[in-house]
């Protein structure tokens, strides 16, 4: 199963969701980032930089969604090399 950034960003939100505080803000700059980005590096790389920049509240949840994220990434990628869902 392949899937789009788009779609992993929305699989992601949905399961940090209950831990983030603003999740009107970060899914708003979320989906700013995923327009400027085709790669999950990229969108990795563009995230940790907005954490950098942002108030502390939005600091916080951009650090959840990113923690979250990346687990999933690598749960794609394992699913990807052993064919197991995790």
């Amino acid at each position: 199963m392949t899937f789009s950034l788009e779609h992993l960003v929305n699989m992601v939100l949905e399961e940090a969701r209950p831990y983030i505080s603003e999740i009107n803000w970060t899914r708003e700059k979320i989906d700013k980032i995923v327009k400027k980005v085709s790669q999950i590096d990229e969108f990795i790389t563009v995230l940790e930089k907005e954490i950098e920049k942002a108030a502390s509240t939005r600091k916080t949840d951009l650090k959840i969604f990113l923690t979250y994220f990346q687990k999933r990434v690598k749960n794609v990628a394992r699913e990807r090399n052993t064919g197991r869902k995790f």
